[in-house]
């Protein structure tokens, strides 16, 4: 049992109760007129969430929400006199994600989120989501990065399968493996992709009008296609719709959907409306790699502060170093991932930096367990730029260039019981099976 604060303890109303489900998976939201309180209560046999709200009342004639994704139906009572019981029967074992709290004008909404693929229930698969945070988590943030420090552990799963290496002047030229489809005991890779900003945070806004967050949206979704149509590879979209993620919760969305990269999406803009090209960005603790690298940072890192969040200050030596526990162990794959996607950018057009550039994006601080990067497609500040990014056209080449770098660096470095570690082995198996035939026919 969960005892989570919600602003106070005035008794509040409920005022609505709504069920939406998309590619990200099931998502709740019960509306309040007021501060509160809330218990969360998970119960098995069959699958249930109850939520209680001590000194609370429903609105007078509250409709409940049909069924939806894995919520098959929405009750409500009265344990106690003054608490309102809400309680979701599940069609399947799915743990919520940690839930959020979002503040609005007309009142405060707490959010539920069940991850899941967007299909019937009959289909939905259980995944393994974060763990829901302490109350001292809620608040003290300083324990809650020591506690997530203490338990970061280094894999001793096996090491990925070794794949044959091009000479050093041909080391962006693809690997070739061979063709093969899915088959029972592999798993598809998951690629998490993040639309940038989105509900009550639009972005960065171009000449023309052109909003960032329907350009991200759009691009993700683009990429999200292209991802599912290659073997092997399966996409996570953080948001499929127009509505606000706080920036923790991004990457926390794509570990409880077991993603192996994260890939959060971005149109640059400038004072400079020339500025053009793609850069690609990962995390730093130690400082930016460039003063544009920093002030992107800042200005990315304000976008909870836009959506009514709680914006948590991280800028000290003893969160950094912390940051740096949980991070040291996905740091060098972030670089390698970020490199291969980079260069997947120059192949398709100009790059605005040659290089990957580093600062601290509170989108990527959460990213511990896989590679995560930030991609600045485009200036949308550019007006040449800003149509292009409008155009579905120019959104799938970008797409294919953000697609392609991901699929080189798997294909370098394939985990273990993927389809590209499976391919990878078929490939070995047949240069060995050559090398021996040549050395057989040489005697």
């Amino acid at each position: 049992m969960a005892v989570l604060p919600c602003f106070g303890a005035d008794a509040a109303e409920i005022k609505q109760l709504l069920i939406e489900t998309s590619a990200t998976g099931t998502r709740a939201e019960l509306r309040l007129d007021k501060p509160g309180s809330y218990k969360l209560i998970p119960l098995k046999n069959p699958e249930r969430l109850v939520v209680d709200f001590p000194e609370s009342h429903l609105a007078r004639g509250l409709a409940l929400p049909k069924a939806a994704g894995v919520v098959k139906s929405v009750r409500t009572g009265q344990p106690v006199a003054g608490t309102v019981r809400v309680v979701f029967d599940l069609a399947t074992q799915v743990k919520a994600i940690p839930t959020e709290i979002e503040t609005h004008a007309t009142g405060y909404t707490l959010v539920l989120e069940w991850p899941g693929d967007g299909q019937p229930v009959t289909r939905v698969t259980p995944v393994e989501a974060a763990p829901q945070p302490a109350a001292a988590a809620v608040v003290d943030p300083m324990l809650a990065l020591v506690e997530r420090a203490e338990s970061v552990k280094v894999s001793a799963a096996t090491p990925p399968v070794a794949v044959p290496t091009p000479p050093m002047e041909e080391a962006e030229a693809p690997i070739v493996l061979p063709k093969m489809d899915m088959r029972a005991g592999v798993r598809p890779l998951v690629v998490a992709i993040d639309a940038g900003h989105g509900g009550q945070d639009p972005g960065a806004r171009g000449k023309n009008g052109t909003r960032e967050k329907d350009v991200t949206l759009a691009i993700a979704r683009e990429l999200a296609r292209q991802v599912n149509a290659t073997p092997g590879l399966k996409a996570f979209l953080t948001r499929d719709s127009d509505m606000f993620i706080p920036l923790e919760h991004r990457a926390r969305k794509a570990s409880a959907n077991k993603a192996d990269i994260f890939l959060s999406i971005h149109a640059d803009a400038a004072e400079n409306r020339s500025a053009r090209g793609s850069s690609v960005y990962i995390l730093s603790t130690r400082g930016a790699s460039s003063q544009r690298a920093r002030w992107l940072a800042d200005k990315e890192n304000a976008a909870d502060v836009i959506g009514g969040e709680r914006v948590r200050v991280s800028d000290n030596t003893l969160t950094n170093v912390l940051l740096d526990l949980t991070q040291s162990g996905n740091m060098k794959a972030s670089e390698d991932a970020a490199s291969h996607v980079l260069g997947g950018l120059k192949r398709v057009g100009n790059n605005h930096k040659p290089d990957i550039e580093r600062a601290n994006f509170a989108v990527l601080r959460t990213s511990d367990k896989m590679p995560a990067m930030l991609v600045e497609t485009a200036f949308i500040s550019n007006p040449d730029e800003e149509k292009r990014l409008a155009d579905p056209d120019f959104q799938k080449t970008l797409a294919r260039a953000i697609l392609d770098g991901v699929d080189r660096y798997f294909a370098r470095q394939p985990p273990p019981g993927t389809l590209y570690a499976a391919r990878a082995q078929a490939a070995n198996a047949t240069a060995s099976s050559g090398k021996s035939a040549a050395i057989g026919g040489s005697r």
